[in-house]
């Protein structure tokens, strides 16, 4: 990848620690742009250089992160422990395949979800991969809809216990269970989890493949939340740990010139900057396991287009750092405008996931937050429900003290949400639907940014903003949620296969679903942040009212 103007670059070379190769590792590359943002990134990364953190991460030292409780650094050398890993693998996907099962049915944590998107991303057919990490049931009901007898089931829960998961995982064993068989189904079905948890059973005759504790699941892309089930679907995952080993080996060098350092000093000088991850539309997977990384580190992550705009303040102070910095994470991308920082990435794929995990802990580092923290705050499917402040053409409105007395459009709601936020601040959407058949949501990003004249960050719920634990939240929120399956408030839809009576109580995976964004909403209301939440009382009709809300011209 050839420099921009103006640009710096790292280029490290790799080989498997211990030994030659035949030929040289595909050689892992950092190019920053744009000034005094490039000139602030190498002297952070000299700084890192001399505490000789790069050494240290690879031993898995803990005390590179002083202020995080307890160690969360099993992943340092994940890519080496999991080489025995892909020899079960091939094994576990040949039984399956002479069983007649080439389809992968994940149900998991929104992190687990992430890592193993994310290796799956490079499988020639990611299609025989399908993931729920979310009690939607529209989501779960698609999911369920795709031939069931050519289905491997894989629960990933590290601790066993998350809700979401087993009431998910409940309803999807009632299901396949009638379909195959219930013996049938517990000869094709994998458990990833710690050992001693509710899910260690392997004399169940359930496929248990053990989960290292010391490893924080969205650290978790090169271990068995990453591998088995992207590995089961066919993704080439000795070929992403042979890319993996020798990367995680150099990276771990004390030099300044070190990727792993100048994309942590960049990613640590761009800390009031909006962080631009441009690669949204080519790699969705790439973005959706970097955000919540980034986020944790305690950076403002926004998943975009290449071509997409992000407004940006105007800043006064030209030694201030940029507000927007476009990042790069496979190989290509443009200059950055005047005003701007860019910073590209170029690696192999085992050797981008090393790449970022390390620069991303270092950023936290820098910044004093801590990127191993849990995600999601738990559920409670009892909380009432609050009353919504107005309804709007098939959307319920809710909103806290900020909402100014006398709005009572969305439109409205979006002008008086976007006139809250902060300086450099951006609008989070968290959409808790389903990425098919809403699909129409995502498109309204960039209107919602013009609308709003803030950078907006779009994601689906959960998994979009699992990792928002890390640093200042200068977001403001909305939150699109939607009824279920449910229409008639009868407690089950026509052909609905898993009613309430199929999950656990109050009622059902709807409830638990509502309560999770509920759960969200409040977390994020605790820590002083505006939230808005649209409830789409009827999809199809809040939709509408939606798409013309944001796509109305403001009244200033």
């Amino acid at each position: 990848m050839a420099d921009t103007p103006g640009g710096d670059g790292a280029d490290l070379g790799s080989a498997a620690a211990g030994g030659s190769v035949p030929a040289p590792a595909a050689p892992v590359r950092v190019v920053l742009a744009g000034e005094p943002f490039s000139t602030a990134a190498r002297r952070i990364a000299g700084d890192l250089a001399e505490e000789t953190v790069a050494s240290r991460v690879a031993d898995g030292d803990p005390s590179v992160w002083p202020a995080v409780p307890g160690s969360g650094t099993g992943w340092t050398g994940l890519a080496r422990a999991s080489r025995p890993l892909t020899g079960q693998i091939a094994a576990l996907r040949e039984r399956f395949a002479v069983l007649g099962a080439h389809r992968v049915l994940l149900v998991g944590t929104p992190d687990a979800v992430a890592v193993a998107r994310l290796v799956a991303a490079g499988s020639p057919d990611t299609t025989r991969l399908t993931a729920l990490d979310s009690a939607d049931p529209v989501q779960v009901a698609e999911a369920l809809s795709r031939e069931p007898a050519e289905t491997v089931l894989v629960v990933a829960d590290p601790a066993g216990d998350d809700p979401v998961v087993g009431a998910v995982r409940h309803a999807v064993v009632s299901v396949l269970a009638d379909e195959i068989g219930a013996d049938a189904l517990t000869g094709r079905t994998v458990h990833l989890t710690e050992p001693g948890s509710p899910l260690d059973t392997p004399g169940a005759g359930v496929t248990v493949v053990t989960l290292d504790a010391d490893v924080p699941a969205r650290f978790g892309a090169l271990g068995p939340l990453g591998l088995v089930p992207a590995g089961l679907a066919g993704a080439d995952v000795a070929g992403l740990l042979a890319t993996a080993v020798p990367a995680a080996a150099t990276l771990g060098e004390d030099d300044p010139e070190n990727p792993a350092l100048l994309l942590a000093g960049a990613l640590a000088a761009a800390g009031g900057s909006v962080l631009a991850l441009r690669d949204d539309d080519r790699s969705p997977a790439l973005t959706a396991w970097l955000a919540p990384l980034l986020t944790a580190a305690g950076l403002a992550a926004v998943p975009t287009g290449p071509d997409a705009p992000v407004p940006a303040p105007q800043v006064a102070d030209p030694a201030a750092p940029p507000p927007v910095v476009d990042v790069h994470a496979d190989g290509t991308g443009p200059a950055p405008s005047p005003g701007r920082g860019a910073v590209r990435t170029d690696a192999p794929p085992g050797a981008t996931i090393v790449l970022w995990q390390v620069a991303a802990a270092l950023a936290a580092r820098a910044r004093r937050t801590d990127p191993f923290a849990p995600g999601l705050p738990a559920p409670d499917p009892g909380e009432p429900e609050d009353p919504p402040a107005f309804v709007d053409g098939g959307i319920a409105v809710h909103a806290d003290g900020w909402l100014p007395s006398g709005v009572d459009t969305v439109a409205g709601a979006l002008d008086a949400l976007a006139a809250v936020a902060d300086d450099g601040g951006h609008l989070a959407v968290s959409a808790w639907l389903d990425p098919e058949s809403d699909a129409s949501v995502a498109v309204l990003r960039g209107p919602l940014a013009g609308r709003t004249g803030l950078p907006v960050a779009f994601g689906w719920a959960p998994g979009c903003r699992s990792g928002d634990t890390g640093g200042p939240d200068r977001a403001v929120h909305c939150h699109l949620t939607g009824g279920g399956l449910d229409p008639d408030g009868s407690g089950a839809a026509p052909d609905d296969p898993f009613g309430a009576g199929t999950a656990p109580e109050p009622s059902g995976l709807d409830s638990l679903h509502a309560a999770q964004a509920r759960a969200v909403v409040r977390e994020q209301r605790s820590r002083g942040r505006p939230v808005l939440r649209l409830h789409l009382t009827d999809r199809l009709t809040g939709l509408v009212t939606l798409a013309r809300a944001v796509e109305t011209r403001p009244d200033h």
